[in-house]
């Protein structure tokens, strides 16, 4: 079997496994593709998790900021363990992380109300690239035990002539642990991935840093209010339609009445 039937093939199966059990179930298939191991942790959307640096500050820690066993800190610019002949950003851009980070932290602030950011930046042919992550920890919420978003932003940005492209995949990772007194106990957990291109042209005479800034957060907040959206309305409530229909004792009944109710709205409105 070809090297890209097995990673296939691996996505194929881990996608109908349960997602609560994925680092684990990655870590199973990895070690049965050894030569493909390190292409299928980079094409695995897994919830995100912390690490402290020496100053003890916290950072996410993910396939964007790894280099062997090590994770860069966008922090201090060190790996954690120390690692010898470590990939970093080059000066320039090592900048516009630093500024990137400080914006995000911001967009944190105001769409998530705490939680952690981190963004890391690599460098590219005509371009560069980044990873905007999140990372927030459901505590407190009715009926939710424990849970956890992640939100996974990766920005491919290359230059094409004096037009500038940009192609944003996001992903967004939920777990969450539920209880409710006539329900009981279940798992909620999956992912959502939605991708956005647009090309555009700066104009002379432009911060470049501060428009390639500007840019990926208008396109960031964009994608996540929309993935937002959809988690709500389509993945969410329908798991709730399911639970309630499936497991409580009077949701059968009051399943169907709600049903004979919107159809008879229905009627009213186009009869």
């Amino acid at each position: 079997m070809e090297s890209k039937e097995k990673i296939l093939a691996s996505l194929n199966i881990l996608k109908r496994l349960p997602p609560t059990q994925m680092q684990k179930n990655v870590s199973a298939i990895a070690n049965l593709i050894p030569d493909q191991a390190e292409e299928l942790y980079q094409r695995i959307d897994k919830p995100l998790s912390l690490k402290t640096d020496d100053q003890g500050q916290a950072f996410i820690q993910s396939e964007f900021n790894r280099d062997g066993d090590s994770y860069r800190s966008p922090n201090d610019n060190r790996y954690y363990p120390e690692l010898q002949d470590a990939l970093f950003p080059s000066e320039q851009l090592r900048k516009l992380e630093i500024k990137a980070n400080i914006v995000f932290a911001e967009y944190l602030k105001l769409y998530y109300e705490g939680g952690h950011s981190n963004c890391y930046f690599w460098d590219q042919d005509n371009g560069f690239a980044s990873a905007w992550l999140v990372r927030k920890d459901v505590t407190g919420a009715k009926n939710v035990k424990e849970g956890s978003w992640s939100s996974i932003n990766v920005i491919d940005v290359r230059r094409e002539d004096k037009k500038w492209k940009y192609k944003l995949t996001t992903s967004v990772v939920l777990d969450m642990k539920l209880e409710e007194k006539f329900v009981g106990s279940f798992d909620l957990a999956g992912s959502l991935v939605k991708t956005k291109e647009e090309t555009v042209i700066i104009p002379d005479k432009v911060d470049i840093d501060l428009f390639h800034l500007e840019k990926i957060g208008s396109l960031i907040e964009e994608q996540e209010s929309q993935i937002r959206s959809n988690l709500d309305t389509l993945y969410v409530g329908k798991t709730k339609d399911v639970v309630f229909a499936t497991r409580y004792f009077q949701g059968e009944k009051q399943y169907q009445q709600q049903r004979q109710a919107l159809a008879g709205e229905f009627k009213q409105k186009y009869n």
